[in-house]
């Protein structure tokens, strides 16, 4: 089953490759305070939709936590599935202004990380720098949606803003 979806993700990725309207890169995220440390990363592979502001994406982001006594809070890394949609609202020279429409579905199966199970589906500002033709940098600084996720703080509506860390993502573009 590895072996098919890796073959059909290798497919996939040739044919859009062959548009000139792909990217790869990931995003890395990390949050420090008193009593917990988090460090994420996400591997991303995107398209751009041609002539328009939209961009398709899929990543697939593993988190490590630690807490204050530098004691493992988690087993292992744990793994969640995040597609987005992103909107570019405006660009200005080589800095644009994006709106993504994300989520990340939680897929422990273990009752130890049984609150990594479950979504959260949102709006994610940010702001793009397009350092050269092929490299862009990409900056996401807050969260507006809907958490159905233990993990990611209280369950229901959140408005949480990442100022202090926000997420970085690089990406290079074919």
């Amino acid at each position: 089953m590895k072996k098919l979806f890796l073959t059909l993700a290798l497919a996939f990725a040739g044919i859009l490759a062959a548009n000139a309207q792909v990217w790869v890169g990931g995003s890395a995220d990390a949050a420090i305070n008193k009593d917990v440390q988090k460090f994420s990363i996400a591997p991303e592979i995107g398209y751009c939709i041609p002539n328009t502001k939209w961009t398709v994406a899929i990543g697939y982001k593993t988190i490590y936590e630690n807490d204050s006594n530098n004691t493992l809070v988690s087993e292992d890394w744990d793994h969640f599935f995040s597609p987005y949609i992103r909107y570019s609202i405006c660009n200005i020279e080589k800095f644009g202004l994006f709106m993504d429409l994300t989520a990340d579905f939680g897929m422990s199966n273990t009752n130890f990380h049984a609150d990594r199970r479950g979504y959260r589906i949102g709006l994610q500002p940010g702001i793009a720098w397009m350092a050269t033709e092929h490299w862009t940098a990409a900056f996401r600084f807050a969260f507006i949606g809907y958490n159905h996720c233990a993990y990611f703080g209280d369950e229901g509506f959140n408005l949480s803003f990442a100022t202090a860390a926000p997420g970085f993502g690089l990406y290079y573009n074919f």
